[in-house]
């Protein structure tokens, strides 16, 4: 079998093929977690964004649920079984707000969660959201405890690593240039050679080439960057989310922000539509809005360390695309903003699959893929319309 790309869901796929004793080569134009999968802020968090989605699965979505249920803690899991060096932190996800009507939206919504998947939810307020962030201003919060933060190139590698210790054959450098048919089977060939399989996936995310048409269309690309500062001062480290939880702010999350092992913070958001390479413009933004949220880093002299950007891929649908073209062509991709745990999830359940050549009984159906009518819709609405107004909003106050 052949995986076109190792980024989140291609390491997964490939590492738990080769568990099952599937003979895979995986092609990667790059290097492993070169996309958005080694790009991305570390962020791990234990729900879906949108459990309508299900309504067009067959079943509701009850096996797929059942599913996540026992396997939202994957990326901790896999970290931890193949001894993964990745940062891989289950330090709790921080829903933070300080309005009262947003908050109560927010303990409605976790109620499914913490009833129905026994995951281990709490409700701060005051003094415990103060202990918990070092801030006094977001003052109400609903934590995960089973979410957290990791560094999604190493655990991107270490999948890889991890795959190719059981027999997996990886080739950065190696961008898959033509798909034919080679008999019944599948020619698929870089400049460097070709190989022959009987089934192809292409996790292409966000970075199709041409090879196979119906994955360059659709979708909706979007540039995103993020950012890391240099080392915290032992005060700031001390100061800014002592309690080592990842925050996302609510109802608007500008500055979804983690403070890593080596006591770096991290943030991300989207660019500026004239300046996406406007490093120092994004890094004052973010230290302004640091600096209301935590006084007294003031005067701590944080300073930016690295700024990177790239392309993510978003759906009209908040769950992942995956592709049946027929005759063993498949697609794994789009995993919107919650790839650090749905695309090593999808990958351990599309293996399983296709291992003991039972797609029939993956949890959730294949589709064929379809051309957006508008690539650029979620620019205008996100990058154009949507952030700067948020923006606006946090410089006034509102947010």
């Amino acid at each position: 079998m052949v995986v076109v790309v190792a980024g989140l869901a291609g390491s997964s796929l490939a590492l738990h093929l080769a568990e099952a004793g599937v003979d895979v080569i995986v092609l990667e134009a790059r290097q492993p977690g070169w996309g958005a999968s080694g790009r991305n802020a570390g962020h791990v968090l234990p729900t879906l964004k949108d459990r309508s989605v299900f309504e067009r699965f067959p079943d509701g979505g009850k096996a797929f649920l059942e599913v996540f249920r026992e396997h939202h803690t994957i990326t901790f899991d896999l970290a931890r079984r193949h001894g993964i060096d990745c940062d891989a932190t289950q330090a709790g996800y921080l829903h933070a707000t300080n309005r009262d009507g947003v908050f109560d939206s927010l303990k409605a919504a976790s109620v499914y969660w913490r009833d129905e998947h026994g995951q281990r939810v709490e409700y701060l307020a005051d003094a415990d959201m103060e202990a918990m962030t070092g801030s006094r201003y977001y003052t109400r919060g609903v934590l995960y405890r089973s979410g957290g933060r990791v560094n999604p190139y190493l655990f991107t590698n270490g999948m890889i690593a991890a795959a190719r210790a059981r027999g997996a054959r990886v080739f950065g450098d190696s961008e898959a240039l033509a798909l034919s048919r080679a008999g019944t089977r599948w020619r698929v060939a870089t400049a460097h050679g070709a190989v022959i399989a009987d089934r192809v996936v292409f996790c292409t995310n966000a970075y199709p080439n041409a090879i196979v048409p119906q994955f360059t269309n659709n979708f909706y690309p979007l540039t995103a960057y993020a950012i890391s500062t240099r080392p915290l001062s032992p005060e700031a480290r001390a100061l800014v989310m002592p309690g080592g939880a990842t925050l996302a702010q609510e109802p608007v999350d500008l500055n979804p922000l983690v403070v890593d092992r080596h006591g770096r913070i991290i943030v991300s958001s989207i660019p500026s539509v004239s300046r996406a390479d406007d490093a120092a413009g994004s890094f004052a933004r973010h230290l302004a809005w640091i600096h209301r949220t935590w006084p007294g880093t003031r005067e701590m002299g944080i300073r930016m360390d690295d700024y990177w950007t790239g392309r993510v891929a978003l759906r009209d649908v908040e769950f992942p695309g995956v592709f049946d073209l027929g005759d063993g062509v498949f697609g794994l991709m789009h995993f919107n903003a919650w790839g650090n745990l749905m695309a090593p999830l999808l990958g351990m359940l599309f293996a399983g699959a296709l291992a003991g050549d039972r797609l029939d009984r993956l949890p959730f159906p294949l589709e064929k893929p379809a051309p957006v009518d508008d690539p650029g819709k979620q620019h205008l609405i996100i990058r154009r319309l949507l952030i700067p107004a948020a923006r606006l909003a946090q410089r006034i106050g509102v947010i």
